[in-house]
Order: structure tokens, then C-alpha cells, then sequence
């Protein structure tokens, strides 16, 4: 786990509004009672509208911000031994999973208990799929059950695959140059997936949803996490290039995230759905290029702010980002699907008081996962790393 010291404000802040992002767009239509309010009513009425997209989005800012992060972390390791082995690619795994397995497999197990006990979904032997990352490998994940937990299976099979894509690599290539090695197995990486989406693209194998049958489908995503990782690269190998241009990037990312808000919520154009094939083949191969990138473009700035002038507001982003994994985990399946969404409320303020008992349940039960099991666990897997006992 990483001291206080060593965590970044900037990046702190883009994990806290990537999952507030989630769970706001996820529980907002709790205050649904508000909506028939004079003036204040249709204000939020309008943002009822335009705020699911969000929860998308936050998940591609989650994927930019992981390859960001794990390629920085796989750069050095790669850069710094003598010879990358299958150890060096065991031991990133290890750690990995470490931080991501234990959570996960402790809220599915709770989320299958829960289930069962609600007589919300029966136990089948499909379920077993989630706890190898199976459930969305080729195929939309099951609307019935633990539906986000489609973004972890694709950040799983990214770490393990990005790994051996680079191990293979080594043992057939000769490496003159480290830097442009890894550059080039991280381009062609990204082609491989780029290819196969596009092959999908013209005729879907899971139908026409797009937002499930690609969006949410291991082997047409797993190029998302990758263009945090060419920027990664970047950060390693063209600092000082990177720093200089971060403002600029970070305009680009403002500006080109905000058209694509724009045509994803803009129902009337149809972008995902358009009987026009030409239009429906470039939105199955190339949105989820699109926004990935764009949103992976204000990573060089955010990593650029190591404090913020607020001691306050950089605490907050900094305690949001340490819960955020828990955060994500628990606030759909386990607590807004089963708890809240089957409400009908009709009073405004009975809304405003359950939509605040919403956050307040999800914080702090996500803060205790937090503290006394995730902490524990990472703190562990370091002790592991550095021979301790």
C-alpha cells in the first residue's frame, strides 16, 4: 500500500469522480419524487435524463486510469530486469491479485448469499463463471446478477494477458532498445483487439445492443485499458515531451469527452442503433476507441498535481479513491438493486431522506471493507513481496 507520501492528488481525484460518476448515475432515479417539483423539479428531471451516461463513462475514466497505473508499474519491472522471465510475470500477477481477488470474490460470495436468501436469483452453475472472470469473456454478462461486475473481468484479463503478450515477445524478439520493444508489443496489442472488433462490428455475434453485447464484452474491450498504458510509456520515456503538452491533452479531453456525452445521450441521432450500416459499423468498432482515449488524455495533467492548495478537499478525493474499489462494488447489486430500487416512493422528502441514507450505508460500508479487510489484505501482499513476517 502506498504511504501518503507517495499517493497523487491529481490521480486521486480522477479514481473519486470516476466512481462518483458510477454510483451517482446508478442511484439517482431515487429522488424520481423530486422531479414533479416547480423550478427545482425540472431541473432535475432534465439531469435524470442526461446523467446514465455517466456511469459509462466513469468505467472508461476507471479502465484509462488502470492502464495508466499498471503500465507505469509494468514498464518499470520490464525496464529494470536484466532478463523479464515468467518469475517477473508471476510476481506482477501475485500482487495483482492481491489487490483486486479478495474483494471481489468476498462481495460475489455475499452477493450470491444474499440472493438466495431474497429469493432474488437462484444459485445455478453458470454463477460459478464469475469466479474466473468468465461471465462476459465472449457473451453479454447476465442481467440478472452482479451486471458491473463486467468491467472487472475485463481489467482481469487485461492484467493477465498484457503480461504474457510481453513475456512471448521476449523470447522471440531480440531487444535492442527497451522503450521502443514495449512500444511496439503495447501497439500491436492494441491492433489485435482493434481488429477483432472491427470484424465483429459490421454483424455483432451478441445482436444489436451495443451496450451490452460490446461495451460490456471481454474479448471487444480489452483494448480500453491500453491507451493508459501508451501514456504510461510516455510518462516513461518522453517525461519531460508529456509535462510540457498536459494542458493541452487535458483540453483534448475535456472537449472530445464532451462531444461524445453529447452523441451517446443524443437519442435522436442513433448513433449505436442507426439504419445507416456505415454509421452503425463506425460506432461497433470505434466508439469505444474514442472514449477511452479521450478520457485517458487527462492523466499527464492530473498526475502533474502532486497536492491541492485544500487540505480538506484533498483528503476527501484521497478517501473516496482509497474506498473506491469497495465503492464499486457494493453500491448496485448488493445495495441499490435489492434495497432501493424496488421503492415507490411519492413524497420528496421521504426521497431526499433515502437517497442520503443511500450514500451514508454505501460510504460506510464500503469504509469498513476497506478498513478491515481490503487494508489488511494489501498490507499483507507487500509483507509478501519484501520477505516479511
Amino acid at each position: 500500500m502506498a504511504n501518503k507520501s507517495e499517493r497523487i492528488a491529481g490521480l486521486d481525484l480522477v479514481r473519486a469522480i470516476a466512481v462518483l460518476s458510477v454510483v451517482g448515475a446508478h442511484s439517482f432515479t431515487i429522488l424520481s419524487p423530486l422531479f414533479t417539483l416547480p423550478y427545482i423539479g425540472r431541473a432535475l428531471s432534465f439531469m435524470g435524463d442526461h446523467i446514465r451516461p455517466f456511469a459509462g463513462l466513469g468505467v472508461e475514466l476507471f479502465f484509462a486510469l488502470s492502464g495508466f497505473l499498471i503500465g507505469n508499474i509494468l514498464i518499470r519491472i520490464f525496464v529494470q530486469a536484466d532478463d523479464f522471465s515468467f518469475t517477473h510475470v508471476k510476481q506482477f500477477w501475485i500482487r495483482r491479485w492481491f489487490r483486486t481477488l479478495p474483494n471481489y470474490w468476498l462481495l460475489l460470495i455475499v452477493n450470491l448469499i444474499l440472493y438466495a436468501i431474497l429469493h432474488l436469483q437462484p444459485v445455478v452453475l453458470k454463477q460459478v463463471l464469475y469466479f474466473f472472470f468468465l461471465q462476459n469473456l465472449i457473451h453479454p454478462v447476465p442481467l440478472d446478477f452482479f451486471i458491473e461486475s463486467w468491467s472487472l473481468s475485463v481489467e482481469e484479463w487485461f492484467y493477465l494477458t498484457l503480461p504474457i503478450a510481453i513475456y512471448i515477445s521476449s523470447r522471440f524478439f531480440t531487444i535492442k532498445n527497451k522503450g521502443r520493444f514495449l512500444l511496439k508489443v503495447f501497439i500491436g496489442y492494441l491492433i489485435v483487439f482493434l481488429i477483432i472488433r472491427c470484424i465483429n462490428a459490421p454483424n455483432p455475434i451478441n445482436g444489436p445492443d451495443q451496450d451490452e453485447g460490446i461495451r460490456k464484452v471481454v474479448l471487444f474491450r480489452l483494448d480500453a485499458v491500453m491507451y493508459g498504458v501508451l501514456l504510461a510509456w510516455l510518462n516513461t520515456f518522453k517525461s519531460e515531451a508529456l509535462y510540457r503538452f498536459r494542458k493541452r491533452l487535458l483540453a483534448i479531453s475535456i472537449v472530445g469527452s464532451a462531444v461524445l456525452y453529447f452523441l451517446v445521450s443524443k437519442r435522436s441521432l442513433q448513433i449505436s442503433n442507426s439504419d445507416i450500416p456505415a454509421v452503425r459499423f463506425a460506432s461497433n468498432a470505434f466508439l469505444f476507441v474514442l472514449q477511452p482515449m479521450f478520457l485517458a488524455l487527462c492523466l499527464p495533467y492530473a498526475n502533474s498535481i502532486k497536492t491541492f492548495a485544500s487540505l480538506l478537499f484533498q483528503r476527501a478525493a484521497s478517501f473516496i479513491s482509497r474506498i473506491s474499489y469497495s465503492l464499486y462494488l457494493v453500491h448496485y447489486s448488493l445495495i441499490f438493486l435489492p434495497f432501493f430500487f424496488p421503492l415507490r416512493l411519492t413524497s420528496p422528502w421521504a426521497a431526499i431522506g433515502m437517497y442520503l441514507l443511500y450514500w451514508m450505508i454505501v460510504i460506510g460500508l464500503s469504509s469498513a471493507i476497506y478498513k478491515y479487510f481490503e487494508y489488511p489484505i494489501m498490507n499483507r501482499r507487500d509483507k509478501v513481496k519484501t520477505g516479511k513476517r
